[in-house]
This record gives structure tokens, sequence and C-alpha cells, in this order.
């Protein structure tokens, strides 16, 4: 019986080593490869092409309403103006996550699964039941890095798709918009019973009132365009920044719920309970007192 048992672990711990091995040389290169990715690249890539349009576009547009001689404009331009540092997070999120696409493949099956490997090899011949559950906590974990950004770049596309008409609409709207004032030219022929000076008199009345009005539909339009941009990027600040995290804490909330086992994750330091003695013993002799 006992050569039995041994030869089983001897087993064991050689199909570990194949599994260890194999997860380093093999599937390792493969899910670190830009290939493996590259229909997530791809959208991710014709995202950052949407943001910096967008961006392109804020700029445009807050520099025509800067140009034009009217302080009506200048909270617009100003509030255009500060919206691209939101796209600047956007574009951020987006390397950011380019950059962990192939980073957690190789983490995952050159370190993480090689290291459980380890510690189940240990645990056959050692039997401590923490190397067994810390060799699970580390493939679950490593299993659920690799698929954070793949998943949450899927998500992203469905709500986006739902919203690109309306951003495309936002890009072609800032880019076709005229933000310009345009000088009315005087009417050629007067009233010949009209005098001079009331001639000249009624085309500086004309030509404020044209500019006051060309002015503010040019603000009405710029409010319109500040509208859509903050809700373009709303969009992708949500498809971008906060998808990621909630696929992450569902993928850990997945975890506990199928195999009762809690990822680490960073919680208050409870009081001790000498500490709490203390406390009460010195608000005893404070009342004595």
């Amino acid at each position: 019986m006992e050569k039995n048992i041994v030869l089983k672990k001897i087993l064991g711990v050689i199909a570990l080593i194949a599994i260890a091995l194999t997860s380093i040389f093999g599937v390792s290169k493969v899910t670190s490869s830009p290939e493996f990715h590259k229909k997530t690249i791809q959208s991710l890539d014709e995202k950052k092409i949407t943001v910096m349009e967008l961006t392109a576009a804020t700029a445009g547009a807050s520099t025509a309403l800067a140009l034009i001689p009217s302080d009506a404009t200048t909270p617009l331009a100003n509030q255009i103006a500060r919206l691209s540092s939101y796209l600047l997070i956007v574009i951020g999120a987006i390397f950011l996550e380019k950059i962990l696409l192939t980073l957690t493949g190789g983490v995952t099956f050159s370190f993480l699964i090689p290291i459980a490997c380890l510690l189940f090899g240990i645990y056959l011949f050692a039997k401590k039941d923490i190397l067994r559950k810390l060799a699970i906590k580390l493939v679950l974990f490593g299993i659920v890095i690799f698929l954070v950004v793949p998943t949450s770049v899927y998500v992203s596309n469905i709500i986006e798709n739902t919203y690109q008409s309306s951003i495309d609409q936002t890009i072609e709207s800032a880019q076709s918009s005229d933000l310009t004032v345009e000088e009315n030219e005087n009417e050629e022929s007067k009233e010949e019973n009209e005098s001079w000076w009331s001639g000249v008199t009624s085309s500086v009345k004309e030509g404020i009132s044209s500019i006051g009005d060309s002015v503010s539909g040019i603000v009405e339009k710029g409010k319109k365009l500040l509208s859509n941009f903050i809700d373009a990027i709303a969009v992708l600040l949500i498809t971008s920044c906060v998808i990621p995290i909630v696929v992450l804490l569902f993928f850990i909330w997945i975890v506990k719920m199928i195999f009762g086992i809690s990822i680490p994750t960073p919680i208050l330091k409870k009081e001790n309970t000498s500490d709490k003695i203390e406390i009460s013993t010195s608000k005893k002799l404070e009342k004595n007192k």
C-alpha cells in the first residue's frame, strides 16, 4: 500500500512538472503574443482613433469659439478645452489595457501556474492544507487577471456599438459646424429720399443687431456641442475605465460563489481586544475618581 501511495505521489509530481513546463514554454508564449490578441488589440486601436478624433474636434471647437470677438463664447471655449484632460485619461486607459493584454498572459502562465504546481507538489508529500489552498488561489488569481481585459473589451464593444453613431455625429457636427461671425454687407441701393445721416445710423444699428444675432446663434451651437462632447466622453470613460474594474470585481465574486475561496483584498484592520479592555478599564477608573 505504501509503495502504491508513493508511486501515485511521484506520478502526480511528474504530471505537475509537465503542466508547469507546458505552461512556461508553450501556453505562455502563445498567450503573450500580440497575434493571439489580434481582435482585441484591433478593437482598442479603433477606440483610440475615435478618442483622437474627438480630441481634435474639442480642440478645434474650443479654438473657434475663443477667436470670436465676444465674451459670451469664452466660457464655452474654456469648458470645451477642459474636456481634453478627460480624453487623455481614456487614452491612458487604452494603452494600459493593451499592455496588460500581453503582460497578464506571461505572468499567469510563466509564474503563477508553475508556482502553483510547485506548491501542490510539495503538498503531496508535506500534506499541509495551506499549500493546497495557496496553490488554488494562485491559479484562480492568474485566470482572473488573464480574462479581465479581453472580457472588459468585449463588454465595452457592446456598449460602444449602441452609442457609436451618436459619437460619430458629435465628431462630424464639430468638424462641420461654422463657429464664425459673418459680416453682413451693406445694402448697395438705398431709397432715394433717405438722407445721408439716417442711412449711416441705420446701417450701424443693423450691423450691431446682426452681429448680436450671429453670436447668440454661435453660443447655442457651442452649448449643443458641449453637451454632445460630454455625452461622448462619459461613454468612453465608462467603457475604458469603469467596466474593467466592474469585470474584475465580478470575476472575484464568481470565484467566491463557486469555489468558496476569497482572493485577498485590502481590508481595514480590526481593533485588538486588549486595546478595547484597556480603554474600558481606563474609563471605569475615571468614573471612580
